[in-house]
């Protein structure tokens, strides 16, 4: 029973859910009430480059140092004998900012699977979030992007929103992007089978919005396998030798060029307002391969290893390098120009996400959710849950005007 408590809170943490009382679809959920407000200052982030992947072992000149490695731990979520678990690693300090949440899902359903039923049953007899469903019921985002990338072969998520989508299913290879901007209301249903095992594997990754953005017009994108809108893919290649030695795919750069290139307007109903410059990439470096990267010195870069070891060279000399392991992130010092990472490991792939974009520098004020700049107007956005006017964008931006936060 504490285990299942314990679950049913980390996921009150990691995404609030809400529902509108007068709608019977729209399940209320226990911890509705929790309004703890975080504050934090602004910070600084950046927009990543890549520089042309080089092989060589020498440290570039003007090389980052390496401010903090941080481990996390998997944790059990939805239970099968091997164990479904999530990641979840708390971003947005200030060499982090504009990311706010980083979350590694990695899950597989089974109709053999004996702990399934009972785990359902006992979420919903204590009415832990999301436990009995197999999912995430319907809640509401303002004030940020999401970006929820499901990683090759796996199986998918089942997707209903209040922007006329009423079912979806994407799988494997896929990025969905929302922009959550004045408010939006989704449900996301892990894909099971009565007839066979499902497995998915994916990242979702949370993006603040600056203040300008974050009442733009909800939006939302598919970009990637299956989609109008392939992924910008590119291999790294060792200078010496001229062999290939990885690959790297641009996630942020397919989606700028599915949201704001000019042919993007023909086929959109809703017009998207580019965000300051930001990066995504899932990259993959053989064994023995090093990945130069070229950062401006003013900007921060992180880097979550999914599987394998990267090793960082010291910003220095070189001469000393750290390891990171798999499930851990490491968060450089704006105090150069380049990145240097290299597979750690000489049997098997690295296999990383690097994430980088431009410093906001505003304030912020959470609470699960939602994502703003003062706690008032997170206060706001939970009373217009409260009256059920949330997604009535003219009502928020009055409110929004009448204080003097949205001048737009």
């Amino acid at each position: 029973m504490i285990l299942f408590l314990s679950i049913g809170l980390l996921l009150a943490d990691l995404s609030l859910s809400f529902s509108p009382q007068d709608d019977a679809n729209w399940r209320p959920l226990p911890h509705v009430e929790r309004r703890e407000v975080l504050l934090s200052p602004a910070a600084a982030a950046s927009a990543l480059c890549l520089s042309s992947p080089s092989g060589a072992i020498a440290v570039p000149q003007g090389h980052r140092s390496l401010i903090s490695v941080q481990s996390h731990s998997a944790i059990p979520v939805w239970p099968t004998w091997a164990g479904g678990k999530v990641v979840p690693v708390s971003l947005g300090g200030s060499l982090q900012d504009p990311f706010l949440l980083l979350a590694h899902h990695d899950h597989w359903f089974d109709p053999r699977d004996p702990l399934r039923g009972p785990f359902k049953a006992i979420g919903k007899a204590v009415g832990l979030p999301y436990i009995d469903v197999e999912g995430f019921s319907m809640h509401p985002h303002r004030g940020f992007d999401i970006f929820t990338y499901i990683l090759d072969g796996s199986d998918g998520f089942h997707h209903k929103d209040n922007l006329g989508v009423t079912s979806k299913l994407y799988r494997g290879g896929t990025c969905q992007w929302m922009r959550t901007g004045s408010g939006v209301m989704h449900e996301e249903f892990w894909e099971t089978n009565p007839k066979k095992r499902t497995n998915i594997e994916l990242f979702q990754i949370w993006v603040n919005l600056n203040s300008e953005r974050k009442f733009d017009q909800p939006a939302i994108e598919y970009i990637g396998n299956n989609t109008d809108h392939p992924w910008i893919e590119n291999d790294i290649t060792d200078l010496t030798t001229g062999s290939r030695i990885g690959s790297v795919r641009d996630i942020s750069g397919t989606l700028d060029k599915a949201t704001t290139a000019p042919e993007a307007e023909e086929i959109r109903s809703t017009v998207v307002h580019p965000r300051p410059p930001l990066k995504i990439l899932h990259a993959k470096l053989q064994p023995g391969g090093v990945w130069t990267l070229s950062v401006p010195a003013a900007h921060s870069a992180v880097v979550y290893v999914r599987r394998g070891r990267a090793s960082i060279a010291d910003a220095k000399d070189g001469a000393e390098r750290t390891f990171i392991e798999t499930r851990s992130t490491a968060t450089f010092a704006p105090d150069g120009e380049f990145i240097s990472i290299e597979n750690g490991d000489k049997k098997k792939d690295l296999d990383m996400l690097v994430l980088s974009g431009q410093p906001l520098r505003e304030p912020v004020a959470s609470a699960g959710p939602i994502v703003m700049n003062t706690a008032d107007e997170v206060n706001d956005a939970y009373q217009q849950l409260q009256d059920g006017t949330f997604l009535n964008r003219k009502i928020a931006l009055a409110k929004q005007r009448a204080k003097g936060y949205w001048q737009g």
